[in-house]
């Protein structure tokens, strides 16, 4: 009985560690798959994951603020990405429904004639609404 006790104590102690852990991995797979939208210039994606008042910073570019502006500039940019990829994410629970996830991204991108920052650290703010996770905030820093 005490080995049973024990067990579930540990089980019910991790249980938030691994929900964490779950959610850290399915916002990494989307913020992956934004990126390849963003590339491809496809808005369809971002109309999912972001909030109607979203706001996106992008480093080397202007911000933009709700949804509908966020998806024009990503449909008419003129950047090329060559490659890009995100590591060391990092998932801070706010409270029970607002996220935040940071990581690094790097990136062989350039727009027009400017290359955007090769390294910048990303972080996205993502709330619970209507028991689905949006993106509010999205924003770069570079970093080298």
């Amino acid at each position: 009985m005490k080995k049973l006790l024990a067990a579930l104590t540990m089980f019910l102690a991790l249980s938030p560690l691994a929900r964490a852990a779950d959610l850290q991995a399915e916002f990494m797979a989307q913020e992956k798959m934004l990126w390849a939208a963003w590339a491809k210039r496809d808005g369809e994606p971002f109309k999912k994951v972001l909030a109607q008042d979203a706001m996106e910073v992008i480093a080397g570019t202007r911000p933009a603020v709700g949804r509908d502006a966020i998806v024009k500039d990503i449909t008419s940019h003129t950047c090329e990405t060559k490659s890009f990829a995100l590591q060391d994410p990092r998932l801070r629970m706010l409270s029970a429904d607002v996220a935040l996830l940071t990581y690094t991204a790097t990136q062989d991108t350039i727009c027009g004639k400017d290359k955007l920052p090769p390294k910048v650290l990303a972080t996205s703010i993502r709330v619970k609404q209507q028991g689905k996770w949006m993106q509010v905030h999205y924003q770069e820093t570079p970093i080298e």
